[in-house]
This record gives C-alpha cells, structure tokens and sequence, in this order.
C-alpha cells in the first residue's frame, strides 16, 4: 500500500512538473512580447514626440505598471470568485494583441498612453493567471522546484525580450509592437487547444473574504516587501538603463538589448537551482543574500557605467545573480503561508505590491535624473533596497518569528 501511494505521488508530481513547463512557455511568449518593446523607447517615444520631459518619457512604462497593480489584484479577486483561469488567459492574449496592434497609429501622446495602460491590463490577466496556476499544481515539497521551473521561463523571456527586440527594431521602429501581437496570437492558440482549470479549483463565496487575506495571512507582507522593492528596481532599470545606453553612451539598439540580455542571464540561469535549495534549506536566508547584494550593487552601478560599456557589463551580470537568488524563495513562500484555495489572492496580493513598486520605479528615474542625475539616482533605489531589507529582518525576528523560518 505504501509503495502504490508513492508511485500515485510520483505520478502526480510529474503531471504537475509537465503542466508548470506549458504555464512556463505560455509566460515565456506572453513577457518576450512585453519585453522587447523595452529596448527601442528612445526612438519610439522621443523622436516621434518632439519636447516631451524625460517625467513624460518615464510615464509610458508607469502607465503600464499602473494597469498591472490595478488589474492584478482584481484578477486575482474573480478568478478565485469564479474559480476561472483559462477564461482570464484567453481574454487577457486577445486584448494584448488588438492594443500591441494599435500603438504604433497614433501621433497623441496621450492616447497612446491609454492604449498602453489597456494592453498592460490584458497581459497582466494573462501573465497572472499563469503564476498563480503554478502554485496551483504545486506541494510543499516540491513548490519551489515548480517555482523555479515557473522562473526559468520567466527570466528567460525577460533576457531574451530585449535581445530579440534590439535586433528587429533595427529592421523598423514599430516592428516590435508587430511581433508582440504574434507571440499573443501564439499564447491564446495553445491556451485554446491545451490549458485546462485545475480540478482542485473552489469558486469564493465572497468578494470581501478574497480582500481579506493580507489580514488572514498577514506573513505575506514579509514576501510582498521584497517583491515590492525588487519589481521597483526592475521598473527603475528597464527605464533608465535604455535611455542611458541611448543618450549618455550614444549606443545603437542591437547593444541596449545586448546589455538587458546579460542582466538576465545569471538571473535565468539560478532560477531552478536556487528555487531547489529553497526547499532544502528555507527561503528567508536566500532572501536576506539576495537583497543585500543587489542593494549593493545597485548603488554603485551608475558610477561604473560612466566609466566605459565592458564594465557596465560585469556589473549588469553579477547584478542579474543577485536578482536570481531572491525570486524563486520569494514565489514559493507565498504559496508556503498561504492555502491552496487563496492561491490566487496570495499571489495577487504578491503581485500587487510587486506592480506598486515596477509602477514607482520608472517614476523614480524620470523625478531623480533632471534633478540629481542618473548616478545618483541608482544609490538612491539601491539605498531603498536595504532599508528595507532590514525592515523585513526586524519583522521575521519579532513578529513572524514562529510563522517564517
């Protein structure tokens, strides 16, 4: 008897592993179409809206950050309502393509922003879906591996995002507004014909008790502030890196993608190593690492810039392995405080302070950089980073101390 419940839990273990790898290449898709919009913003912003500030310029990656923290939790909120998934995909592709679509026909800065904030909310219904569909197939004992299976293509879509979208924006400016349509085109076919609502899946009985969960699990602040200040870092570098490559080194987009790709690619590479040492030996260490080293690094990395490209380089990278240690621990120990059926509200909320901090990140460069310059505006966001690390140190030591290990 025991040895036929170990095959059913291998078994069982394996389908979900498959079932994370499809959410993964369905994220893989759904991010690259973001992420190489990325690389050429200089040219499709700048050179097409003459005399905007460099505020204006930061508003188009907040305005998207802003469709994700509202549309995120919302998310989040019906699809445990409605005990739905598959249905936020579908939707969520479809609208991605008709706004990718629409973006390049308007000379209206504003209503390009629109169009922006719209085709942010349907991604992120996709996007979302997928991660909390991840922890949806996972254990305790495997959840980390499921994460960093799950972080694995996310990464990679994050590093191969701008390397593609520097090449082909070479060929036409709006040329990546037209390939982010397709890879959608890609996520609702396979969606359509091969993802299926987990059957342990219960619709809430209620909106308010979905609200409720930071309140019924209040751990999840001590993951939320880390995604907080880390998404913050990524909204801040995804908008200031490319207009520092473009304005103070004078580089063309093949190179600004070059240099995102190398950012991403030690973080691609940790995924599901350090996703599997968080299940062997707890996610707050990793964390604690993690977050003091980017915080580190990213305080000096505007200086080293200015002193030639190949140490930008170095520096990018051993930025990127900082990154990848912190993200799988801080996916899975959502999943550790929460349960199964709040799944998609612990990640929704997860991913709510995350989208705050993307949302204030590229904000914080157009304030800071007519004002203190870019340099200093990199100590400053890597300041924030261990503040509040040692915010969540005191918190896990003296609140959480029997809840978190």
């Amino acid at each position: 008897m025991a040895n036929d419940q170990e095959v059913l839990a291998e078994i069982e273990s394996t389908s979900g592993t498959r079932r994370v790898v499809l959410l993964g290449i369905l994220t893989l898709f759904a991010i690259t179409a973001t992420a190489i919009l990325h690389v050429n913003q200089p040219e499709f912003i700048k050179y097409r809206f003459i005399g905007i500030t460099d505020f204006e310029y930061s508003l188009f990656d907040s305005t998207l950050y802003l469709s994700y923290l509202i549309v995120g939790i919302t998310t989040g909120v019906l699809s445990d309502r409605w005990a739905k998934r598959r249905l936020f995909v579908l939707i969520g592709a479809s609208g991605s393509i008709v706004f990718y679509l629409l973006m390049p026909t308007t000379l209206s800065y504003p209503l390009l922003l629109l169009y922006r904030f719209l085709q942010g909310s349907f991604t992120v219904m996709a996007w979302q879906t997928f991660m909390t569909l991840a922890i949806d197939f996972s254990e305790s004992h495997n959840r980390g591996r499921n994460m960093g299976i799950f972080g694995v293509f996310l990464a990679l879509a994050m590093g191969l995002g701008p390397a593609i979208g520097g090449v082909i924006a070479s060929v036409g400016v709006f040329v990546p507004y037209y390939t982010a349509a397709g890879l959608n085109v890609v996520v609702f076919a396979i969606a359509l014909l091969g993802l299926r609502d987990p059957l342990m899946t219960k619709a809430r009985p209620t909106l308010k008790q979905s609200f409720t969960i930071a309140r019924k699990s209040p751990e999840l602040v001590v993951p939320g502030i880390f995604n907080l200040f880390d998404r913050l870092h990524i909204g801040f570098i995804l908008t200031a890196l490319p207009f520092f490559l473009s304005e103070v080194l004078g580089l063309d987009e093949s190179l600004r993608g070059m240099a995102l790709a190398i950012f991403a690619m030690p973080f691609i590479i940790l995924q599901y190593p350090m996703g599997k040492l968080s299940d062997k030996h707890g996610r707050f260490r990793q964390l604690v690492i993690g977050s003091l080293g980017f915080g580190a690094v990213i305080s000096i990395i505007g200086f080293v810039g200015i002193q030639g490209f190949s140490l930008l380089l170095v520096m990018l990278a051993i930025l990127g392995l900082f990154a990848g240690i912190t993200s799988p621990p801080a996916m899975a120990l959502v999943g550790d405080i929460v349960g199964q059926e709040d799944s998609a509200m612990g990640m929704g909320f997860f991913n709510f302070l995350g989208n705050l901090g993307i949302t204030i990140g590229p904000i914080i460069f157009g304030v800071l950089n007519p004002i203190i310059g870019m340099s200093y505006a990199f100590v400053v966001v890597g300041l924030l980073e261990l503040v509040t690390l040692a915010m969540n140190i005191i918190l896990v030591r003296t609140v959480f101390r029997d809840r978190i290990t």
